[in-house]
């Protein structure tokens, strides 16, 4: 039996709470696939991540603090390509065990037993898929199992300059610095930059 561990995530940006859930994942499975969003994250009153930096991030930053079974597959819908992943494994004769790590609201939202029972059907009646927050919510709830951070912090850290709250909320080995500059809006002068923050307060 092989066991197998699926991690969708948007990670705009990857922060430290993603990183703890591809590192309990990587401890308990054999492989982990590790589904990242390139698209571009545009929100009214957020600071823009784009995907390109992300991807640049990625691959000079991010890539070498991943523990060696964990493969990265980027670019369309993290959660589509669960659902993709499950469904070719559906087909196949084999004991393989997969678990998907995600915190539990966004396991509830995203993977109902609906589809559940529509997708890999016999998967999930064999108990072949096994979603890791129902199994232990509080070890994937945000600052209970896994660090007090989110995409939302992070991103109000790029837009107001706060480097010291940026540098807490990335992983350890990660050059938040060379991070941050990468993500911080190269369009935005200086005053542009500031409106911009004062439109957040």
């Amino acid at each position: 039996m092989r066991r197998v561990g699926l991690v969708p995530i948007a990670a705009k940006p990857y922060h430290a709470g993603h990183h703890a859930l591809v590192t309990m994942a990587a401890g308990e499975n054999d492989v982990v696939f590790l589904f990242v969003s390139t698209s571009d994250r545009k929100r009214k009153g957020e600071m823009p991540i784009l995907g390109a930096d992300m991807l640049r991030v990625w691959r000079e930053h991010l890539e070498p603090i991943l523990p060696p079974n964990v493969t990265v597959e980027y670019g369309g819908s993290p959660v589509q390509k669960v659902y993709v992943t499950l469904g070719d494994a559906e087909g196949l004769l084999s004991d393989d065990v997969w678990t998907v790590y995600s915190d539990p609201e966004d396991t509830a939202a995203n993977f109902p037993e609906r589809n559940r029972e529509k997708y890999f059907p016999r998967l999930h009646a064999a108990g072949q898929v096994v979603f890791a927050a129902e199994e232990d919510p509080g070890r994937f709830t945000r600052g209970e199992g896994t660090p007090d951070v989110s995409g939302t912090k992070m991103r109000a850290a790029i837009a107001s300059g706060d480097v010291e709250a940026f540098r807490r909320g990335m992983p350890r080995g990660v050059d938040a610095d060379a991070v941050l500059d990468i993500l911080r809006p190269k369009s935005m002068g200086e005053a542009l930059l500031r409106a911009y923050v004062r439109s957040l307060l």
